[in-house]
């Protein structure tokens, strides 16, 4: 008795914070990042946002409320308490999932709540490695059923910096902006007080100076080879566009440097106009704002800003339609992104192409409980006996990218189309792993990025490539940026 009504006690508190949160799915934080690396250092899955419909009603509430609304407001009223609601969540799962724990340990769980009762599901792979997601592939997705969620991961072999690994993530790079933490530099309210720090980063990271990577050039071939779907990527270095990858197939999450708008009139401004300002330090970005009656940004999503309509919009359709789901490069750990994990059909084949296993279940919550709490939908790696569609290649990116080519049979696309992107970016190349705080600070031009894409669409040789990932800000916190895998997207 004791038990359930610390469980019921657990899942009301729980359904409080998500309602709570509903508005501000676009929004990320330094207290959301802590919850992140607390959730992942207890083994839990990152919290579950509303950023798809799912089956909870709370979590259909959260969607329609952040759909509608953008979220910037709802998360300004409530940042007071953010660090209070994640601190409690954390603490409250990781207690209930000790507890159940315990209660299974001593032989006190009900017998449906007991591993043993949970459904037994043939595999849909013939097996969990390369071999046995290439078959599925070629069998099954033969009209454009594979969408990829890709992150910081899939740009560091580019020479892109992913936010958080120690020593070399943006993250432990930025001292010489004297923030007042790092992730300062990626949130709205900080760049409206002291923009200068970003211009000079977004200097540097402006789209030219890095070329794509063969992880981009394995995306692009799964659209050359009429598989792909949509690419959802948190990278905001438009490197999808750079190998060749038309528009309709990839979704910016974090929106990236193809567009400008003026943070006070809301007016568009040419990116090209924003661009020449930009790379003319140190007043082009002040004639910028007095031309145009305010600060002027690429529109990056920040830390309190809502994402995209279209990222909402492709997401609902494209995931109820996928076979085949490749989470590439990510920790699964910034809402809303970190969640569409969930939100494939049950016979949906889920891949993991990453450095470190991430968005992993917690098996010390039983499914049912799970459900209750939202927090359903995590890979099942580390379960033989109930995992039937999950299956982990971990790895270096790129490497991994290079066996399943070849277990498909394209070895010779995917390298012709490597040589060829690299061929297209010569003077990228002296970036490729290359310290972010070791490359030139004047970035490198190359050609026009439509004119690039067109000539690679014409080419037989297909090619991809992105930007960071979880580091943008409209996602939730900034460990999505880039999971283990590196990412160089803003917060």
């Amino acid at each position: 008795a004791a038990a359930g009504q610390e469980r019921g006690a657990a899942a009301r508190r729980m359904e409080g914070v998500s309602l709570k949160r509903g508005g501000e799915e676009g929004v990320s934080s330094a207290s959301e990042e802590e919850e992140s690396e607390a959730a992942r250092r207890e083994g839990l899955p990152p919290r579950p946002g509303p950023g798809v419909p799912g089956p909870g009603p709370s979590e259909s509430a959260a969607w329609r409320e952040m759909r509608g609304g953008g979220g910037r407001g709802a998360a300004e009223e409530e940042s007071s308490s953010e660090s209070e609601d994640s601190a409690q969540r954390v603490t409250t799962i990781e207690m209930l999932a000790r507890r159940l724990q315990e209660m299974r340990e001593a032989g006190q769980l009900p017998a449906h709540l007991m591993p043993e009762a949970e459904e037994r599901r043939e595999p849909l792979v013939v097996g969990f490695d390369e071999r046995g997601v290439a078959e599925y592939l070629l069998r099954v997705c033969e009209n454009r059923d594979v969408v990829v969620l890709g992150g910081a991961g899939m740009s560091t072999s580019a020479g892109i910096p992913d936010f958080r690994s120690p020593g070399t993530g943006l993250y432990d790079n930025l001292q010489k902006y004297d923030l007042p933490r790092p992730q300062a530099i990626f949130e709205i309210d900080y760049f409206k007080e002291r923009p200068a720090a970003f211009y000079e980063l977004a200097r540097e990271l402006w789209p030219g100076s890095y070329a794509p990577t063969p992880t981009h050039a394995f995306i692009r071939l799964l659209h050359d080879k009429g598989r792909l779907l949509r690419c959802f990527t948190q990278n905001i270095d438009s490197l999808e566009a750079a190998a060749g990858l038309p528009s309709e197939r990839y979704v910016a999450a974090h929106g990236n440097f193809d567009a400008a708008t003026c943070v006070e009139t809301g007016e568009k401004v040419p990116i090209e106009e924003v661009r020449a300002a930009i790379l003319d330090p140190p007043d082009g970005w002040r004639r910028l704002r007095d031309k145009h009656g305010g600060l002027v940004k690429p529109d990056i999503v920040f830390f309190g800003e809502g994402l995209p309509p279209r990222f909402f919009d492709l997401a609902r359709a494209d995931l109820a339609a996928c076979k085949l789901l490749l989470v590439i490069g990510t920790s699964l750990s910034v809402q809303p992104f970190a969640s569409l994990i969930n939100h494939v059909p049950d016979d949906c084949v889920r891949v993991l192409v990453n450095r470190d296993p991430v968005g992993v279940r917690d098996r010390r919550i039983p499914e049912p409980i799970a459900a209750q709490l939202g927090l359903t939908g995590g890979f099942d790696f580390d379960d033989p006996a109930r995992n039937y569609r999950d299956v982990a290649l971990l790895g270096n990116c790129d490497d991994v990218v290079a066996s399943l080519a070849d277990a498909l049979g394209w070895r010779d696309d995917l390298a012709t189309l490597v040589a060829h992107q690299a061929a297209a970016h010569p003077r990228s190349q002296q970036h490729q792993n290359t310290p972010l705080d070791r490359q030139p600070s004047t970035v490198t031009i190359v050609p026009d990025r439509a004119d690039l894409a067109d000539d690679l669409r014409d080419d037989p040789a297909p090619m991809d490539d992105s930007f960071h990932e979880d580091a943008l800000p409209g996602r939730r916190p900034p460990a999505a940026f880039h999971d283990h895998s590196p990412d160089l997207s803003p917060p």
